[in-house]
């Protein structure tokens, strides 16, 4: 009879149960200070340690570069000796960008394309505004960019926009703009950083890319789910399709990324996207004093 992982004894109830449902749709609620970090690195090393899965066939995702290496220096100290590199570790935007340089020229883009920053893309802006004869005081490139940005994080293309998704008399001027700009990127072989989601919800229109990362991806894990914009949630809903092992971890009370298009909703609808999800609410703190923790639950109420 084989005995369980130490590494577990160091896990509460809670935490224990969350850890070590591997199958099927999770949903694990926790607020700050509750271990939903140390949850789903253990889940990670458990999965591995039950040879349930290759490192390749794990997909986790956070939201910061620094985030995502330390979920793999955790893993890594769980279970020294079975670690293998984690290839789908990392951002939404660094997958994204893996993916799409896999199959860029599907989409008519050469594999060594560049990704513009914030000042690029401003840049790329003042020129269309220039040689389409558009006053910059009255069209700010700053506001172009952000709209842009908006609407890829929505997973709208250029021929997706439509008057229901314009804010203001500019937004008009302003979508075609976003044609222009978009078939301008494309000529000379760039993307931005929306780009990096957008992009990879189009290559998952193809029946034969869709279903090679459907294929691959037994076993899906997300931190701070409650940060997840609608194109991330298209990405994760498509790549789930099959096997339907998803953990999703975050704060049902909290989202800090509102302004990058953050939509708490889609934790908030976790059990309808999946009819069948069991759900673990970590509520042990190990952070926060008792009244600290009870100050913010009234604050929060």
């Amino acid at each position: 009879m084989s005995t369980e992982p130490e590494y577990l004894s160091l896990l509460n109830q809670k935490q224990l149960e969350a850890v070590k449902s591997i199958e099927g749709p999770n949903l694990v609620l926790a607020g700050a200070g509750t271990g939903k970090t140390r949850v789903l690195t253990t889940r990670v090393a458990y999965i591995l340690d039950q040879n349930a899965a290759q490192p390749s066939q794990i997909l986790c995702v956070t939201f910061t570069n620094k985030a995502a290496r330390e979920m793999a220096d955790r893993v890594q100290s769980l279970i020294p000796n079975r670690f293998d590199r984690m290839p789908w570790m990392g951002t939404f935007h660094s997958l994204g960008a893996k993916i799409i340089r896999n199959h860029s020229e599907a989409i008519g883009l050469k594999s060594s394309f560049t990704i513009l920053d914030k000042d690029d893309q401003v840049a790329l802006i003042k020129q269309i505004l220039k040689s389409e004869g558009l006053d910059q005081s009255q069209i700010s490139p700053k506001y172009v960019q952000s709209k842009i940005d908006n609407w890829k994080n929505k997973a709208l293309n250029p021929s997706d926009i439509n008057s229901q998704h314009l804010d203001s008399f500019v937004d008009d001027k302003v979508a075609n703009i976003y044609k222009i700009y978009q078939s301008r990127l494309f000529n000379i072989n760039c993307l931005d950083f929306g780009d990096l989601l957008l992009q990879c919800i189009n290559l998952f229109k193809i029946e034969d890319i869709l279903k090679r990362y459907n294929n691959n991806f037994k076993f899906i894990l997300v931190d701070e789910y409650q940060d997840t914009n609608h194109s991330q949630y298209l990405i994760i809903k498509a790549l789930s399709d099959r096997f339907q092992n998803i953990c999703v971890v975050g704060d049902d009370a909290q989202s800090i990324y509102g302004f990058r298009g953050a939509n708490i909703e889609n934790i908030l609808s976790f059990q309808k996207d999946y009819s069948n999800a069991t759900v673990y609410r970590l509520e042990q703190n190990y952070r926060s004093t008792k009244n600290i923790v009870n100050a913010a639950n009234s604050v929060i109420n």
